[in-house]
């Protein structure tokens, strides 16, 4: 392998899912190269692979995906956050380039050996936080903090939030909790009802499993003057869930777990009741932040990490196996988080 090559998952122009060489990253002012140790498959991988957002983008190919991961800072191609995190074990996200219509998406992401990102799209890990724990470390709690500071601003006095069994569900009801705004939480599954009542205590909990939930969910909404929805589901039960939100309610579409459109929208009571529904994107919302602001949300990230019970690791796989565990991660999405390892996989976890 020549010094400037690197293995890595990577999609080719017909978007098949290959493992091999590929053009070893380098850092550009304000980027870093990381040496990757561990990432994720998540819900936007998927996508990804499967080229949902090829049909707004274009990509350089061969394309190295993964949105997350976490390793070691090498090098930095110049900056101060650059030069501070050189050596540091961090958790970052990819690399967000210009997505303007006609533009090229150049930079992989952390499906290789080595991944280059802007330097704000990292977080240094505690030296507690082993590199598979921290792999998801940065997405979910960045979101978090995201949607907690919009729903704030708008001094909502109860929130609700979909899916909110999952990894981010709870770190963000634990987050809202804390700031005695009340949640209202959808589940799919008695066994989530009884996890989120036994964690949190919850007093609000819909399962959407019961045909009979709409009429008091609806209730529940109006009385606790819900301003916010937090959904990362789609299909049919958004559209269900947002034609029954209180006059004036905003909606956050953050995720698309049923990989179905969004349906069953009962028009004249989303018209009536004046419902807004918009996108929250993560890399947006970090560019609009100077880089105090910047800092101070990282603190609040890695205070978030000592708190945040660790994640539940279902499997890890070797890079070269990539297409053996993303079948298996489909298969199993509810089971805990799957790992890709591009070097020595460790069975220790």
């Amino acid at each position: 392998m020549e010094p400037d090559q690197m293995h890595a998952a990577y999609l080719d122009s017909h978007l098949s899912l290959n493992y091999g060489l590929v053009p070893k990253p380098i850092p550009r002012k304000g980027q870093v190269l990381i040496k990757v140790e561990a990432a994720p498959i998540n819900p936007s991988d998927l996508h990804c692979i499967e080229g949902k957002y090829a049909e707004f983008v274009d990509f350089q190919y061969p394309f190295v995906p993964g949105w997350e991961g976490s390793g070691t800072v090498i090098e930095s191609g110049g900056g101060f956050m650059g030069w501070y995190l050189r050596g540091k074990r961090v958790a970052f996200s990819k690399c967000q380039e210009d997505q303007e219509e006609g533009s090229l998406i150049k930079i992989g992401g952390a499906y290789g050996q080595y991944c280059v990102t802007d330097a704000r799209q990292c977080v240094p890990l505690p030296d507690s936080v082993s590199f598979e724990q921290g792999s998801s470390f940065f997405v979910n709690p960045m979101t978090a903090i995201g949607m907690v500071e919009i729903v704030s601003k708008a001094r909502s006095r109860a929130v609700v939030i979909t899916a909110a069994a999952s990894q981010l569900g709870k770190m963000m009801i634990r987050l809202f909790v804390r700031k005695r705004i009340t949640v209202i939480a959808t589940v799919r599954s008695e066994s989530q009802e009884k996890d989120l009542r036994d964690t949190f205590g919850l007093e609000h909990i819909f399962n959407t499993s019961d045909d009979e939930f709409l009429p008091e969910f609806k209730k529940t909404c109006k009385e606790a003057r819900v301003k916010y929805m937090l959904e990362c589901i789609g299909g049919s039960i958004c559209g269900k869930l947002m034609s029954n939100l209180p006059k004036g309610c905003n909606v956050l579409l953050y995720g698309n777990l049923s990989r179905e459109a969004v349906s069953d929208i009962d028009c004249f009571s989303f018209m009536a009741s004046e419902i807004t529904l918009k996108c929250f994107k993560l890399d947006v919302w970090i560019a609009s932040k100077n880089i105090f602001k910047l800092l101070g949300i990282v603190k609040k990230v890695k205070r978030l990490i000592k708190d945040n019970l660790s994640s539940k690791i279902s499997r890890q796989y070797h890079l070269k196996d990539i297409n053996e565990a993303v079948q298996y991660y489909e298969e199993n999405m509810s089971k805990g988080k799957v790992l890709l390892k591009p070097w020595d996989l460790e069975q220790d976890y």
